[in-house]
């Protein structure tokens, strides 16, 4: 048996906190990763999966504390010095982060990053070899026009092209091992498919070791070889793909695949008749920008009744959140109409927008970026409450406790800061401050896609419930089309800012009229490597 390229085994971490206590975040964790193999580790927030990836490479903050060993391919980091981790780091082991944009110096074109890797890592190229090696990567990793990308900006380059970047820069140097930490969250099915690609390519032409880290069950099928279930910092269960999915041993591991959201566009009743909420007509966004005028939304018509939802979908660029804007006041409109609860949300007086704009309710991607850390999730739920209702003291302190009731949040967390929340419960504070004015309308922007299955799921069911009880119509804005199908009572394509498909949930999701919305469908990953076209073709093989 060929002996792994990356093997952890006995990993344990502890972080001391600055009053000396020792708080455990991973323990005795083992597992190996071969050349040409793609291990996934999964669980929820908090689990371990991220500081097990960061001790590889020694990247932990300083109160940190580790012991046990981490080997690549026979070379200890556990306790290396800086010198043998920087020339590890970059060179052998690579690291793709969740966040392009993140990674990516915004003062910088892209080949200019690309080419720095090199300097540091290869100092024997020339510059005229590191330009040319920037533009095969960029070709390797399928980014359109590669002579011509090399010279653009992070700022001028969609989510999936920078995604791609990253990967390449990672690849610059020929590494052993690749980490790829969440390395799809934020990217909508089509675009997802094609940076899976690129790893499986790279797995299988350039045999590089692939260490997974994700909490999408789908991407666990459609591409992984093994996986590592991981739970409150310890291994639960390791099996290859298959056999987990099919029967899973630990009781975690049930719960977690039970949790998954799956596509099985089921019947359901409809909501009951009621009047329109908001009515989109021929809307048109526009946006210029030196002189050129970029159309993003072309002609868009949408009707949503009270107590109903509708789902918009489509890839990045399709014009999904920009209709979201443009009714929420946040993006121009050129041309067409909004109208909300029978007013013109475009044309109407000052005055009568801004009351407008208190009954309609907006739940953001990210909670930690929609929250101001310097309030408490009191303050910050009680703030609509204080500036357009005037209330204040002990009903105000009321009213603030029935609402984190209603997202079953205990009352005395009002006095909690977002930082100490985890991501589910930060999201469940957001829901609380949008439906604290009874919205009549409530925009939701990707409300799910960075949280774990487990409490994706039960944000989910919130969701579900209090749209149930408060009746609002619901705008609802994602690329995960199983989220879509658990929700909504229609869908409605886009595709570069035109409607194409728009219609009953199961009707779009199983009979669709549009190439184009079939290809969205094919695209999305299926949590069960035995539906999988690419996982039963592997296990076959």
């Amino acid at each position: 048996m060929t002996p792994p390229v990356l093997s952890i085994d006995g990993l344990t971490v502890d972080f001391r906190t600055s009053d000396g206590t020792v708080v455990p975040a991973v323990r005795d964790v083992s597992l190996d990763v071969g050349a040409g193999e793609i291990v996934a580790v999964v669980g929820e927030s908090g689990s371990g999966k991220s500081v097990t990836a960061m001790s590889v490479l020694g990247l932990l903050p300083p109160n940190a504390r580790t012991a046990g060993s981490i080997r690549l391919a026979g070379t200890e980091l556990v306790g290396a010095d800086a010198a043998r981790l920087a020339s590890v780091r970059g060179r052998r082991v690579a690291m793709v982060f969740q966040d392009p944009f993140g990674s990516l110096d915004p003062v910088f074109t892209v080949g200019f990053q690309i080419r720095e890797v090199l300097r540091r890592h290869r100092p024997e190229m020339s510059a005229a070899q590191r330009r040319s090696r920037a533009v095969d990567l960029l070709r390797l990793v399928d980014v359109p026009e590669p002579e011509s990308r090399v010279r653009a900006y992070p700022h001028q380059l969609s989510g999936g092209q920078a995604q791609r970047v990253v990967i390449a820069m990672a690849l610059a140097c020929d590494p052993e091992v690749l980490i790829a930490d969440e390395p799809t969250t934020a990217l909508d099915v089509t675009v997802q498919r094609e940076i899976l690609d690129v790893l499986l390519r790279l797995r299988d032409t350039a045999g590089v070791a692939v260490l997974l880290i994700t909490h999408d069950m789908g991407v666990v099928a459609d591409v992984a070889d093994r996986v590592v279930v991981m739970r409150h910092g310890a291994v639960v269960e390791t099996q290859d793909v298959g056999p987990l999915f099919a029967t899973p041993r630990a009781t975690y591991t049930r719960e977690l695949l039970a949790a998954v959201p799956r596509l099985e566009a089921a019947h359901r009743p409809d909501p009951e008749a009621a009047e329109a909420v908001l009515t989109v007509e021929g809307l048109v966004v526009e946006y210029q920008r030196r002189r050129r005028t970029t159309r993003a939304v072309d002609g868009v018509d949408l009707h949503i009744a009270s107590g109903s939802v509708l789902a918009l979908v489509g890839e990045s660029g399709s014009g999904k959140s920009t209709i979201g804007k443009a009714v929420t006041g946040l993006a121009p409109v050129h041309s067409g109409s909004v109208v909300v609860d029978g007013v013109d949300a475009v044309d109407s007086p000052r005055r009568t927008l801004r009351a407008l704009r208190r009954r309609i309710g907006v739940v953001f991607q990210n909670p930690l970026g929609a929250l101001d850390p310097r309030h408490t999730i009191g303050e910050a739920v009680g703030e609509p409450l204080r500036v357009h209702r005037r209330m204040r003291g002990t009903a105000l302190d009321r009213r603030v406790g029935e609402l984190l009731d209603a997202v079953e949040l205990p009352g005395p967390w009002a006095g909690r800061f977002p930082h100490e929340l985890s991501g589910g419960q930060r999201q469940r504070v957001a829901i609380a401050r949008a439906i604290a004015l009874d919205p009549v309308l409530l925009v939701a922007d990707e409300p799910t896609s960075a949280l774990d299955v487990s409490v994706q799921a039960t944000v989910l069911d919130l969701f579900r419930h209090i749209q149930r009880e408060l009746r609002f119509a619901c705008l609802f804005i994602s690329h995960d089309l199983a989220v879509v199908d658990e929700l909504a009572d229609r869908v409605a394509v886009l595709h570069r800012g035109r409607l194409v498909e728009t219609g009953p949930r199961v009707d779009v999701l199983t009979r669709p009229a549009e190439d184009y919305t079939r290809r969205l469908l094919e695209a999305a990953p299926v949590p069960d490597p035995a539906r999988s076209r690419r996982a039963a073709a592997r296990l076959a093989g």
